[in-house]
């Protein structure tokens, strides 16, 4: 023991946190005392003596005891009412008491010390053994405990570092994106804004918050009372794109997202997002206005591309007219080079007929989809109507399943089918009956279709080529045509989100292969 009370047993096991758990020995007789003190000698206990009520209150004002143990029969003040005070110290609520007693057996006053928080109350003589498992296993609880209320303290200060770091890193980053971060009281007030805020705004820099009308930003005053009104039904509006007025006067765009807070004490304020956007609706606005330019564009590129067709196809009838006319009435009296020019006109001006028809074709493929639920079988029997004179001619073979029904336009994909179909009896291989083979799969949100041919076949070269306008493969002394099908077709595929491309073999055949959506 040392001179200020406290006497230090040798290691046994317990486990220490901060130095060995503290053991309150309390009791008006010395040699009790020192009995005490050589039950729990050799532990890893420090134990601290007290020899009235008195002394042990203020021992409890500088230290944090595991157990304390109290004799209940002392002067001036006993036991009883030390306890009592002892509980309505705060670090003391609930530390453990046990109670020794030598003097009185009365259940009455066991029962008045178990009222008092006591854990245990023992009669004299005690069994140091069973004190000593007692002790041992409050002060191995305190320990525990102890620890567990380090750990949580670390990890509550780790959280909250952790949780200002982010803090600080999002303001800071929202300050370089330029995102204003602002809080308001109900009743307009500014709380707290960021420096983004301000300068969205024009608030000068240094410039304190509470010293600004929010209202001044609202163009039309009645907005801020309308806010208020759809937030508290609302609980919150986000990513409103609003007109407000700057310091300056100038007006801006803003994207504002805000939240209606409550705090412990149910004070309600109000939590905000702001970000200017008046460059991107500038750049919205100039958009809209581009596409309606370019629509008007369309349309008047659309009526001309009629009018154009409807007027150049006129004299080409009356040249087609008159070069029949002639070779009626005067053909037999034209000598040979006569003959050649005339019947040349006559296939010049139908060659630009089939052209200017081509065009407008083409032309019409620009205006907006009609997408609806196709039945390709339909279709297929509609072209095989139209080209029946040349599947006749041609001795063509035509072979299928069932084909499926797609979203996409009914004309368009005629179009693209009369365009294979035709094309692959147009380029077919002398003395070779022309064979079309037509299969389809499914493709995700897609059906596949094939058209496989046995006709000349195309160039590796000339794969992508021949989608473009006006390209031909061959001359007009070989092959018929002005190269505007497969652009057609390729158009055609795109506007209904498609997409085609073809494989093929000189000497062996073709395959072109498109894309359409399904129906379902």
């Amino acid at each position: 023991m040392d001179s200020s009370g406290h006497s230090l047993a040798e290691p046994t096991g317990v486990a220490k946190l901060g130095g060995y758990p503290k053991i309150l020995l309390v009791d008006d007789n010395e040699n009790k005392l020192i009995a005490l003190e050589s039950v729990f000698a050799y532990l890893d206990l420090e134990l601290i003596l007290a020899r009235s009520g008195i002394e042990a209150l203020r021992l409890l004002l500088v230290h944090d005891f595991a157990v304390i143990l109290l004799d209940v029969h002392m002067p001036i003040m006993d036991g009883f009412e030390t306890a009592a005070l002892t509980r309505t110290r705060k670090n003391c609520e609930h530390t453990p008491i046990i109670f020794i007693t030598a003097v009185s057996k009365s259940e009455m006053h066991a029962a008045h010390g178990y009222s008092l928080g006591a854990v245990d109350y023992i009669f004299a003589p005690v069994i140091p053994d069973n004190l000593r498992a007692k002790v041992l296993a409050l002060s191995d609880l305190y320990v525990k405990s102890r620890d567990v209320e380090h750990r949580a303290t670390a990890l509550r200060q780790e959280a909250e570092q952790r949780a200002k770091h982010l803090e600080t890193s999002l303001e800071s980053l929202l300050n370089r994106l330029e995102v204003g971060v602002f809080s308001m009281a109900m009743d307009g007030r500014l709380i707290s804004a960021n420096p983004a805020f301000m300068r969205i705004f024009g608030i000068p820099p240094g410039t304190d918050v509470r010293t600004i009308d929010p209202k001044q930003f609202y163009i039309n005053e009645e907005d801020h009372a309308a806010t208020l009104v759809k937030l508290r039904a609302d609980g919150g509006l986000h990513d409103q794109h609003v007109m407000r007025r700057r310091i300056d006067g100038s007006q801006i765009w803003i994207s504002t997202s805000r939240t209606l807070a409550t705090d412990i004490a149910g004070h309600e304020s109000i939590d905000g997002l702001i970000e200017e956007i008046t460059s991107r609706k500038e750049a919205e606005a100039a958009l809209i206005a581009k596409a309606a330019e370019l629509a008007r564009s369309n349309a008047e590129l659309a009526e001309f591309a009629y009018i154009a067709s409807h007027d150049l196809q006129e004299p080409l009838r009356m040249v087609s007219t008159y070069s029949s006319l002639v070779e009626l009435h005067y053909g037999p009296q034209l000598d040979a080079k006569g003959a050649s020019y005339l019947n040349r006109m006559g296939v010049a001006s139908r060659r630009m007929q089939t052209l200017i028809r081509d065009i407008l074709d083409y032309s019409k493929l620009g205006y907006e989809c009609r997408a609806a639920v196709v039945d390709c079988n339909g279709v297929l029997d509609r072209v095989r109507y139209a080209l029946q004179s040349l599947i006749a001619d041609s001795e063509a073979v035509i072979a299928h399943g069932s084909l499926p029904a797609i979203h996409g336009d009914a004309i368009l994909v005629g179009q693209v089918y009369q365009n294979l179909i035709s094309n692959a009896i147009k380029f077919r291989r002398p003395d070779v009956k022309p064979l079309i083979s037509i299969s389809c799969e499914r493709a995700g949100a897609f059906w596949q279709f094939s058209f496989a041919d046995n006709g000349i076949g195309i160039p590796e070269t000339s794969f992508e080529r021949i989608f473009q306008v006006f390209h031909r493969l061959h001359g007009r002394d070989k092959h018929e045509g002005n190269g505007i099908g497969l652009a057609i077709c390729r158009k055609a595929v795109q506007r209904m989100n498609g997409e085609i491309h073809v494989t093929s073999s000189l000497g062996i055949g073709s395959t072109f292969v498109f894309t359409l959506p399904s129906a379902d």
